[in-house]
Order: C-alpha cells, then sequence, then structure tokens
C-alpha cells in the first residue's frame, strides 16, 4: 500500500461541530466531529473501530471493569456518520477464552475465540443493524497457529499452520461441523492468502511452495462445501511469485496482479499481471521497479540520480537489476475504469510487544513479542480494466514505525484524483494525485481536542481508516489537559475527516488569468 499523503496545512478545532475548513493555498481537509471516548484509570483497556462505510462505524472497547471478575467484558456502539450513537451492547467473554481474530462482514462483525491447549474454539457474531449478538462453539485443531480467519455465508474459514504445514479449516455454524480443505497440507508450502468469492461461493487459496528447487505460486478453488474444483499454478525459470490478488472477470476468466522476486525470496523485484482463462495462465507481463516512472522519487534527487546511473549502467551491459525491497500488498482497489494496486515498502526494525490500539480490518489479538517495522516509501499502480499497465506514482513516508506490520497508508478515489494518508504522532500526513502526478504535495495536519480549552499533551497508536466517499476515520488514544503541567486525562478519540478536491489547482488558475 502506498503513502497516503495529502497536503493539509493546520486543522483547527472548533468547539461546535460544524465543518470548518482549513485555511491555506490548497488546504481541503476538514475536521467535522469528533468523538472523546475516556479512558478507564483503573484497567487496561483496548480499543478498536471497524468502518461501517454508510452505515456509521463500530467502537469495541474491551478491559476489565470490575477487579472481582475474571471475565472480560467488552463494550460495542455503533455510530452513525455524524458519531451518533445508534445502539450499545455489551459481551461478558468466558475467562477460559482469549481473542485472536476479528474479521469485518459486510452484515455482521465476527470475533474467533480460543480455550488455550485445547481443540476448543468460540465464534462470535454481532448483526450490525441492532448489536444482536450469537455465539457458536465448535472444535477444531490443537495448536493451530491461526494467521488468518474469514467468513463466507454461514462458515468460518480459520487458515494458519498446523505442525508446521498450511491448513485452512471450514466451520459451519449451523449444524457444528467441521472439515480441512484437502490438498493444503503439505511440506514447505506457505499460505499466501485466502480469498472468497461471495457472488459465485468460491474459496480461492493462494499458496507460495517450493519444490525441487523451484518456487511454485498455486491457486486452490473450492466450492462452498470444500470439494476442490481446480488448481491453478503460476511457475517462471526467471522470477518468483511473491503474492497475487484476483481480479475476477466471469467463472472462467481472471486477472491475477502482484509482486514478483528474482529466485525464491521475498525481495521485491517489481509487479506482474496475467490473465487466468479456464485454470491457464498466459504470459505474465512483469514490470521491473525501475521500469515505474516514480518509485525511486523517495530518495534525495542526488541518492536518485547515484542510483538510476547504475541502474542505467547495469541494463547497457547486459546484466539484471536485483532488488532487495519487501512489500506490503494492499487489497485492490476497483473503480468504474481501472484497477489500483497499493503497496507499502518497509523493512524490520527493533522488537517490541503488541500496542494496546489496533488497526486494520482482519487482524490477531494475541499479544506476541513482534519486530518493529519501518516504512519508506509507497506506491501506487493504475491497470485498466483489461490488465493492462497504465501509470504509477510514488508517496515518500519519513520516521514512520509500527509495531506491526499493517497498513499505514489509506487511498481514497475522490472525484478524478486520489488522496493519500497516513497518520504519524497525532498528525495526518496527505498528498494527493492524479494518475502520475501530485496534484497536492505533501501537508501535515494536527489532530486536536474538541474542546479549545483543551491541548493534546501525548499522542498514542494512531490509524487511519478510509470510511465513505472523501470522508476519512482518524482514531488512537491522546492525553488531554489544560495546560502541559499535570498528568491530564487520557481519551479514545475519533475523528470524522473529510478531503474536498474542488480547488484544487483553482489558484493557479486565478494567477493565470489576472492581467498583467
Amino acid at each position: 500500500m502506498n503513502n497516503q499523503s495529502l497536503h493539509w496545512s493546520r486543522i483547527y478545532w472548533m468547539l461546535s461541530l460544524c465543518i470548518i475548513p482549513v485555511v491555506g493555498a490548497f488546504a481541503q481537509l476538514q475536521q467535522s466531529d469528533r468523538l472523546e471516548i475516556p479512558a478507564s484509570p483503573t484497567s487496561t483497556e483496548q480499543f478498536e473501530v471497524f468502518s461501517l462505510g454508510e452505515q456509521g462505524l463500530l467502537s469495541v472497547v474491551r478491559g476489565n471493569e470490575w477487579s472481582n471478575s475474571r471475565n472480560e467484558q467488552w463494550q460495542f456502539v455503533k455510530y452513525d456518520t455524524t458519531l451518533k450513537v445508534i445502539w450499545r451492547t455489551s459481551y461478558k467473554l468466558d475467562f477460559r477464552y482469549i481473542p485472536v481474530m476479528a474479521y469485518k462482514g459486510e452484515e455482521s462483525g465476527y470475533w474467533l475465540f480460543a480455550e488455550p491447549d485445547t481443540d476448543r474454539f468460540l465464534f462470535m457474531q454481532i448483526n450490525y443493524n441492532d448489536g444482536s449478538i450469537d455465539t457458536y462453539k465448535g472444535n477444531l485443531l490443537s495448536g493451530v497457529d491461526v494467521q488468518q480467519f474469514k467468513v463466507i455465508g454461514s462458515k468460518a474459514l480459520v487458515s494458519g499452520y498446523y505442525r508446521s504445514r498450511p491448513v485452512v479449516i471450514v466451520h459451519s455454524f449451523f449444524d457444528h461441523t467441521t472439515r480441512v480443505l484437502p490438498g493444503l497440507f503439505e511440506k514447505n508450502t506457505e499460505l499466501n492468502n485466502v480469498d472468497i468469492n461471495e457472488i459465485d461461493g468460491y474459496i480461492n487459496v493462494i499458496t507460495y511452495a517450493y519444490r525441487k528447487k523451484n518456487c511454485v505460486f498455486e491457486i486452490k478453488t473450492y466450492n462452498y462445501d470444500g470439494k476442490l474444483l481446480k488448481k491453478t499454478t503460476l511457475s517462471d525459470p526467471r522470477y518468483s511469485f511473491i503474492s497475487g490478488q484476483i481480479v475476477p472477470l466471469n467463472a472462467d476468466d481472471s486477472y491475477l496482479i502482484g509482486n514478483y522476486s528474482v529466485g525464491c525470496t521475498q525481495y521485491s523485484q517489481g509487479l506482474y499481471v496475467t490473465h487466468v482463462e479456464h485454470d491457464e495462465p498466459r504470459d505474465p507481463q512483469f514490470i521491473e521497479f525501475s521500469e515505474l516512472q516514480n518509485f525511486f522519487n523517495y530518495m534525495k534527487p542526488k541518492r536518485r540520480a547515484r542510483m538510476m546511473e547504475r541502474i542505467a549502467n547495469r541494463k547497457s551491459l547486459g546484466k539484471e537489476n536485483k532488488f532487495r525491497y519487501r512489500l506490503l500488498v494492499h487489497e485492490l482497489i476497483q473503480t468504474e475504469n481501472e484497477i489500483v494496486l497499493v503497496a507499502e515498502v518497509y523493512y524490520p526494525n527493533q522488537r517490541s510487544s503488541s500496542p494496546i490500539i489496533t488497526g486494520g480490518i482482519s487482524r490477531p489479538y494475541i499479544s506476541r513479542s513482534l519486530e518493529g517495522y519501518r516504512y519508506t516509501h509507497a506506491i501506487v499502480c493504475g491497470f485498466d480494466k483489461n490488465g493492462k499497465f497504465m501509470w504509477d506514482n510514488t508517496i515518500t513516508i519519513k520516521d514512520l514505525t509500527s509495531y506491526d506490520l499493517q497498513e499505514m497508508v489509506q487511498v481514497t478515489p475522490v472525484d478524478d484524483y486520489f488522496v493519500l494518508a497516513y497518520p504519524q504522532e497525532g498528525e495526518i500526513h496527505t498528498e494527493v494525485i492524479s494518475r502520475n502526478q501530485v496534484v497536492v504535495e505533501t501537508e501535515k495536519f494536527k489532530i486536536t481536542a474538541k474542546s479549545e480549552k483543551e491541548k493534546v499533551l501525548n499522542n498514542e497508536d494512531s490509524y487511519l481508516s478510509p470510511w465513505y466517499g472523501q470522508y476519512f476515520l482518524a482514531y488512537g488514544m491522546q492525553r488531554l489537559g489544560t495546560s502541559s503541567i499535570g498528568q491530564g486525562r487520557e481519551v479514545f478519540y475519533i475523528n470524522k475527516l473529510t478531503y474536498k478536491t474542488e480547488d484544487i489547482g483553482k489558484a493557479t488558475k486565478e494567477e493565470a488569468s489576472r492581467p498583467r
């Protein structure tokens, strides 16, 4: 996912909840509504936000409210798009279970819980419309290292590793039956993704395997009942396919877009797109990073010039360029006329523990000792509906780190532009592009308190999520106070932000039209 940096001037927060435009030549960011949820001073709480598009949003606060209760209290609140409460509900989680992962469906949210050292799992479903909660128990496999959790229809898909081999477990909520998808439990095989096609009821399991000194990228397609229907294999004598996302055209025709490497490594060399027809992939189009117009724009000019010179010299000598970039590829964005790929370039950083606030849609809850990650830049690439590569752009990410490897840059189509934005230490960095052109360069905006009398003393775990249309959700934890003296108060906050593109380029046009 590319750095969604929009150019913003400062956000001045008013106590009233009316939308106040930001002052500046191109300043189009507006902070409208803000919600502040006081954090408990006596218990450890965790806070989550699920964007529900035009339906609003769902917030989840969990923690132990009473010292004499071992059961964890989960508070769910749904808000409309003006951050007004629609409903509230709560659930007491049996202390024997621990949360593993959450999944946001179209009509319901789902949570997966496990009883450690057993094969007993608990599924919780919450209906977005009325907040009603249903729970289902099941016996899966003891000791599964869960990597992904999704729901299709009335069945849960739990994928991960069992005894170091990949498994995808299908559990039915209605008849409580459990089965393991066939053809996956193999050595030297990694799960790349489990993709669900809700319309046709298909389950696509994408794997990456090392076999006889070759790297094999496979897509196994199952029906809703878990029967293996077909298998598509991608292999190339020079390159290895690292990831792939399916863009279905019809039941037998699709595109696959992802990134590739030289040899069996996780270091990306570039992007590829291939047409898959009747299970047979055509020759892929490989797009090396050096062929992208803007990939190296995150570098300082002199360093970029040296890099381009080295690339040109190697090509003139007939030598292949080899890059060592790690890519976090986002879910593809599909507009009316094009397919947009976003990917963030990152490096492993220092080791640390998981944060209190988590971001993303499907994410793990188990606290682990993980390496932190440092992001350098993000790329945005456009393909037409025929899979032809059309344009690229790059956003620079400065000094951004995350304890979890997760999508930090958000890309939102607004009018004929793409708004790129990411959060960092209580500020939102923004940029606006029009395909391969940057139309509004990087700007920063502060997330301020609801009251003018308070100021932000400290920021923790800031996240940004696209909401609906041109609206974003910025959320996290802040410590607020009337002065820097004293501890102040700690709140979980949710801010509604909007970016309007109507005046982009207007100042330049007005300047050009003035009589001289």
